[in-house]
């Protein structure tokens, strides 16, 4: 039985397949790191004989795209791109995707020569992960997670580990609760980890989670609820900064209260900035976040009482607010204060090696989105704005893989024109989706059954672990794998001669795994300490090599240093306006591949507008009533049902994201539901991460009769 990854989300969940007849079968593969199935991977099997799934490559011939070969496919793409090489502009080409096929995708930018590889994290943990590369030194939510099974009081901000999910965090996060781990979710609808698992849930007002967390430090700070040790030996919170322009002495206090006359110029420490910015937000904290003080003292009480085997969860979806970066440094700073970092039942930082698959990059343009967000981990609007005005430079090519723009980014008619604009536009994927409807050229990908994968780190797992992908079966149509697509292009441009298997000796050298070892286990160890590793033995990433609760580089930049609220006007101000908020339902993932499976799709139909009894009675809505949202920052009208709950905030309504399928080639997903993007602007944004202020649109409802 072939070793796997279910790649029916981008969790990669480690997976055993089996060929019974015609039928192929999955199971969770129980030696993985990363073990389990849950809906979407049982379904999985669907795809390959799924009668929309793309059979061979498409090009375009006026307005239908119709079958062709491989290799005139190939030569269409690569003719295009080989004229922007020679024209001296590869940055004109643009890339996206969504987790799947990084590496891959990093090593042809690289030696394309385009910077810009830009994902889908302005709407989903850009902010978050730019606190953490910021304040931690790591990455993604993968290079660091709380250790739940070990943890005995966790705080979730605005995350739904039992919808957006991981398999393997959900079991986790159940060993942990065995043991007795308590939990707290800040978030305004009560969502299915506040219901089932929480101990407390605080519904707080959408966009103020930042004066909540700079809360908990000041209530933290004046009970003397912080590890002075670890904060003086291992974080820059002793670093005296000018007071006047907030710059850095350069010089280290022996106390984290502490200012005085450096130069002439009054200094304090960092710590005492941090108490300030508390000091801003702890009077009005009911006025603005609509939580009480008694919420702020049990969640700063219990990580106190709790420490180091507590934690502020790290968060995954965070594109929120307009301060999202600073509320997430609030929350790594708050983590830095108990002791935590690295600690069993902590936030521990994993310990996965990394692998690269180039030696040169002959990338020499700026990333198109780091112009206007140098510090961004990914600002895709920029790459459409740059198709449509041409500024700072022109897109002129796109390659779109495994990802439907049309589902997945902010202010869909924006979106769409865009796609209409763009002058070469080439997708890879299994399925057809919005997006293969403006393609010029379709390159049909094989599915993860079909296909061999490069053995690959791991992805959520705390310990270091390298894993194999094999084919179950041959592939039933002419599509072929993303690696062979992306080599076939490389060989075309005269980037490189390379094979699979030469990509694949690459990283075993990297990772110094033995192949034979590798095919025998299915996945393998590679000894490594997990615990108190960074800072104590090993500087973290940072250019301190310490936690930076005061940031350098964000001084540098022009932005404010340490974590601050900042203040908002963006609210309902009639009583049939709300807060619009969204979320990941449990058998879809966002933008993907599962709205098209009919048992999924029947699972979760559409998705209804949940709204408050008490707005429900007050507009004269019932359960089930279909109703119009008008959105005030993009005009953008919809139609859908009401769902009327207890469990939401009176001022916020929310919904599901991803639905309202509007292409016939996707014919069990088309007309479910609504498509929430069109009602959230692009136009809103963190400044520091670039990513959309998602819940600062205020929707109108109104009732059809």
């Amino acid at each position: 039985m072939p070793f796997a990854r279910c790649y029916m989300c981008k969790n990669a969940c480690g997976i055993i397949t089996s060929v019974e007849g015609k039928t192929v079968r999955v199971a969770p593969n129980k030696n993985h790191p990363q073990p389990g199935i849950c809906g979407r991977g049982a379904a999985g099997p669907f795809l390959l004989t799924h009668p929309d799934r793309l059979k061979s490559p498409l090009i375009r011939q006026g307005d239908i795209l119709v079958p062709t070969t491989w290799d005139k496919a190939l030569d269409i793409v690569a003719k295009y791109l080989k004229e922007l090489l020679d024209e001296g502009h590869p940055e004109y080409l643009a890339i996206t995707f969504h987790d799947y096929g990084k590496e891959l995708l990093e090593r042809f930018a690289a030696l394309y020569g385009t910077p810009n590889l830009i994902g889908h994290e302005s709407v989903c943990h850009g902010p978050r992960t730019v606190a953490s590369e910021l304040v931690l030194g790591t990455e993604g939510p993968r290079s660091v997670d709380p250790d739940y099974p070990n943890s005995k009081f966790i705080t979730f901000i605005g995350r739904n580990p039992l919808e957006g999910i991981v398999p393997d965090i959900v079991r986790r996060i159940d060993e942990g609760r065995k043991k007795g781990l308590r939990i707290a979710v800040v978030d305004p609808r009560k969502s299915a980890i506040a219901e089932r698992y929480a101990e407390r849930w605080i519904p707080i007002r959408p966009g103020t989670d930042t004066a909540f967390l700079l809360s908990v430090i000041y209530y933290m700070n004046k009970n003397d609820m912080y590890d002075q040790d670890f904060l003086l030996k291992y974080t820059n919170a002793p670093l005296l900064v000018y007071e006047d322009d907030l710059t850095s002495t350069g010089i280290y206090s022996d106390r984290l209260l502490d200012e005085r006359v450096i130069n002439g110029r009054k200094a304090v420490t960092v710590f005492s900035l941090l108490e300030k910015e508390g000091e801003k937000v702890y009077p009005r904290l009911q006025q603005i976040t609509g939580v009480s003080y008694d919420d702020v003292k049990y969640v700063a009480e219990n990580l106190w009482l709790n420490r180091p085997a507590a934690a502020i969860d790290d968060g995954w979806h965070t594109s929120f607010s307009s301060d999202s970066t600073y509320t997430w440094m609030a929350a790594f700073t708050i983590n830095a204060m108990i002791g935590n970092i690295d600690k069993k039942g902590g936030l521990v930082i994993a310990k996965k090696a990394k692998v690269k698959l180039y030696e040169k990059s002959n990338v020499k343009a700026p990333r198109i989105d780091k112009i206007r967000y140098p510090l961004t981990y990914a600002a895709f609007q920029e790459v459409y704005r740059a198709i449509l005005t041409g500024s700072p430079y022109p897109i002129k090519a796109l390659m779109v893989v495994g990802t439907n723009l049309d589902g997945r980014d902010p202010n869909s008619e924006f979106v769409r024109r865009a796609l209409k604009a763009v002058d070469f536009l080439v997708v890879i994927d299994i399925m057809p989706s919005e997006v293969t409807e403006y393609a010029d050229v379709v390159l049909a990908e094989s599915t993860y059954f079909e296909r061999d994968e490069l053995p690959l780190p791991v992805g959520w797992t705390l310990e270091n672990w390298v894993d194999i992908h094999q084919k179950t079966v041959d592939p039933l149509y002419d599509t072929k794998p993303l690696w062979w697509i992306l080599l076939e292009l490389e060989h075309r441009l005269g980037l490189s001669n390379a094979t699979f298997e030469d990509l694949e000796e690459m990283i075993l050298k990297q990772l110094n795994v033995d192949r034979k070892e590798l095919i025998e286990k299915g996945c393998v160890r590679i000894p490594e300490e997990i615990y108190e590793v960074y800072p104590y033995k090993k500087p973290l990433g940072t250019p301190s090599g310490k936690i930076e609760i005061y940031s350098e580089t964000l001084r540098k930049y022009g932005y404010y240093p340490i974590p601050t609220y900042v203040e908002k006007n963006i609210m309902p101000r009639a009583p049939d306006e709300f807060f619009l908020t969204t979320g990941h339902t449990l058998y879809h993932t966002q933008d993907s591949i599962t709205f098209d499976i009919p048992t999924l799709i029947k699972l979760a139909p559409d998705n209804p507008v949940t709204i408050s009894k008490n707005k429900a009675l007050q507009l004269g809505i019932k359960d089930g009533d279909e109703v119009e949202v008008i959105s005030l920052t993009t005009g953008q009208r919809v139609r859908c049902r009401v769902k009327v709950s207890e469990g939401i905030r009176d001022d916020t309504v929310f919904t599901y994201f991803g639905f309202g399928r509007h292409s016939k080639g996707e014919r069990f997903a088309y007309g479910h539901g609504f498509d929430v993007n069109s009602l959230i602007s692009e136009q809103i944004t963190d400044p520091i991460s670039g990513s959309i202020a998602q819940s600062l649109n205020i929707v109108k409802i109104r009732p059809l009769r």
